[in-house]
């Protein structure tokens, strides 16, 4: 099998896999995640290096025919090509007889197996613990309808207790997905801001074609590959999306607390959480608290699609229905909104070194913190040995008066903490920050967008 698309990072994935298949024992792993993020390209990639049988499910009445023609394919099985199989119990019981030796048998978009047989998790339990279990096969359920796998894995679910692993793929690091594009890492900033770190749309994006002329082909016309993407993949996991559609657009205009998204989405508060936890269960929003003390809940979007789309496209479809060019108008608000983007981009660059111990100290948890009107981007902590980082970060370039100005009011916002008797340190990521030689003598930390091009070599 040859892969033609370029293959980023999902290092962890492959040894998680790997490791399985070493043990030479019966396994039956769960993968999951949402569309387009890489999950179908990882278990190619994967069925590279120990070959076994790849079977696509699909919404129709004909699986269990088309897994016999790749079942006899596979095992050149002239039988079985006259005679396919007319069961699942029949289509367990061919995989345990021939699976002496390891067998890795991939069945993907497994829930349209379920939805067109309610007895298909039942039967595959009966089957595990009858033949199954005993043998060396290898077998892997994947899917990309979150809430169906999550059910899979809930102590409902009729092969609870016989899943070996269980993995769900989630979203590319920025710094991994530099990886695709030769850009520049500004322009790369952008493009993360309204594509995330899912792989298809960055698969997608043309670096030989200005970055408004991307997203004006991909998402802001008529027609674009994504310009339906969120109410695609709502619907898909969703019976009414209406409300989480009102949710979703009062979070991303800024409305993150909870009576404020109750209010802007029209929405009773008794009702209100229990959308919130199917979105937050979905991956699609996060419930945020201050790192240290007590404050209410904010909720944020987690996926940059589905924020740039609800606050940018949703608004305007109108406009773009009739052909108009929204890109201007958006350019004026774009800015404002790469700055909660860089937030989550420098939290990444912080992590990563402090893996790679280039940190004063080794952090154990990191966010952001607030008190009333007072707020501090990131704040790191090793609350074992009571040392804290407090960093601001700004999507501008600073000079370096305006960088003392903030690092010295970082410093007042620092004692409001409150983390009396801690080692306190104080930093600043910007895009570019003059000065920083003579910053750094005074003790403070301070990064720019030129320290981002030296992360690979740290991880």
């Amino acid at each position: 099998m040859i892969l033609t698309s370029k293959f980023v990072d999902r290092k962890a994935e492959l040894n998680f896999l790997r490791e399985r298949y070493r043990s030479g024992r019966a396994e039956l792993i769960i993968l999951y995640g949402r569309r387009r993020i890489g999950k179908t390209y990882l278990l190619r990639k994967f069925l590279e290096d120990v070959d076994g049988i790849y079977l696509l499910a699909e919404e129709n009445e004909t699986n269990l025919e088309d897994f016999s023609l790749r079942l006899a394919d596979y095992f050149n099985d002239p039988f079985l090509r006259e005679n396919p199989i007319r069961s699942w119990g029949a289509f367990f019981t061919y995989l345990a007889g021939n699976s002496e030796k390891r067998l890795v048998v991939v069945i993907d978009e497994v829930q349209y197996l379920a939805k067109a047989d309610k007895g298909f998790l039942s039967t595959l339990q009966k089957y595990w613990d009858l033949y199954l279990s005993n043998t060396r096969v290898m077998l892997i359920l994947c899917g990309s309808l979150v809430s169906f796998m999550e059910g899979i894995l809930s102590a409902k679910s009729p092969i609870y207790g016989r899943r070996t692993g269980a993995w769900r793929v989630n979203e590319i690091g920025f710094f991994d997905l530099l990886e695709f594009h030769p850009i520049d890492l500004e322009t790369a900033v952008n493009v993360y801001a309204v594509f995330g770190g899912v792989p298809q749309y960055w698969a997608d994006y043309n670096p030989e074609k200005d970055f408004w002329d991307n997203v004006r082909a991909l998402v802001l016309s008529k027609g674009a590959k994504y310009y339906d993407e969120p109410k695609y993949l709502l619907k898909e996991e969703l019976r009414d999306v209406s409300r989480y559609f009102s949710i979703l657009r009062a979070i991303a205009l800024g409305y993150t607390r909870f009576g404020q998204i109750a209010d802007k989405a029209r929405i009773e508060t008794k009702s209100l959480g229990k959308y919130l936890n199917v979105l937050e269960e979905m991956g699609y929003i996060r419930g945020e608290r201050p790192i240290v003390g007590k404050g209410r809940t904010v909720y944020r979007i987690n996926d940059n699609l589905f924020n740039f789309w609800f606050r940018f496209v949703f608004p305007r479809r109108d406009g773009i229905e009739m052909g108009f060019d929204v890109v201007k108008e958006i350019k004026g608000e774009f800015k404002d909104y790469l700055g909660f983007v860089f937030e989550d981009i420098a939290r990444q660059f912080l992590v990563s070194l402090n893996k790679a111990g280039k940190l004063p100290f080794r952090f154990t948890r990191i966010g952001r913190w607030w008190h009333k009107n007072e707020e501090i981007d990131l704040v790191a902590l090793n609350e074992r040995e009571k040392e804290a980082l407090f960093v601001e970060v700004k999507w501008k370039d600073l000079s370096e008066r305006e960088a003392r100005g903030i690092l010295k009011d970082l410093e007042r916002k620092g004692e409001l903490v409150g983390l009396d008797g801690w080692e306190k340190r104080y930093g600043l990521v910007a895009k570019k920050v003059m000065g920083k030689v003579e910053l750094g003598e005074d003790g403070w930390l301070v990064w720019g967008l030129g320290d981002f091009k030296r992360i690979k070599g740290f991880s």
